[in-house]
């Protein structure tokens, strides 16, 4: 997974949050911890836990702008601690690593390239803009063509989504703590949590 997982993006996306709240005057979010009590997908859910109704303005104009904002302020994040450690240290073993996100593909080919980190993975996989496809879609897809078998396959995110993912398609899952969503929750999944990028080598 790339936001927040390898990208390190949890904390711009709460400070565009709450610049957008303070424009429509709600209420501002007290802490990233509590960004992350909200965080959730589908999106437009996660908007409705932070209390938008879209009763005078259509979920669609808000996540607009937040990816307006979001695209404007990237360059400014940095990776995860450890995180071209992890990869490097995986791409020794021999295992194969596959970059799957739901940003558009044109959208994460730049960040990857942004961040150099191309020759980590066999594939850089983003939306196609099909909407009948999510991302375990994307990911069932390759497996197939892959010939890899989804029980030798690690899934490695932070979000619940992550998790219904890697259990939809047969794989195992690591779920990192310090992305989008708080440790008390992810608790509760069963995954494997890591604090740090650097335990995920350790798995394999």
């Amino acid at each position: 997974d790339w936001n927040g997982t390898l990208l390190d993006d949890t904390d711009m996306c709460y400070r565009i949050a709450n610049e957008m709240r303070q424009e429509r005057g709600m209420n501002l979010m007290q802490g990233v911890e509590e960004y992350r009590t909200y965080f959730t997908f589908p999106v437009v859910d996660y908007y409705r836990r932070m209390g938008y109704t879209f009763e005078t303005e259509p979920f669609e104009n808000i996540s607009r702008q937040f990816v307006a904002m979001y695209a404007e302020r990237f360059p400014a994040c940095a990776l995860q601690p450890c995180a071209q450690i992890a990869l490097s240290a995986v791409l020794k073993t021999g295992a194969r690593q596959v970059l799957l996100s739901a940003t558009g593909q044109e959208k994460l080919d730049e960040q990857i390239a942004h961040f150099q980190l191309n020759d980590y993975f066999e594939r850089v996989i983003g939306n196609s803009n099909n909407l009948a496809h999510g991302k375990a879609d994307y990911a069932k897809e390759f497996l197939l063509e892959s010939g890899v078998a989804p029980a030798r396959a690690l899934f490695v995110g932070d979000t619940d989504h992550d998790f219904e993912i890697a259990s939809s398609i047969g794989c195992g899952c690591a779920l990192l703590t310090a992305g989008h969503q708080t440790k008390k929750h992810l608790s509760t999944l069963g995954a494997q949590l890591v604090d740090s990028l650097c335990e995920v080598p350790e798995l394999l």
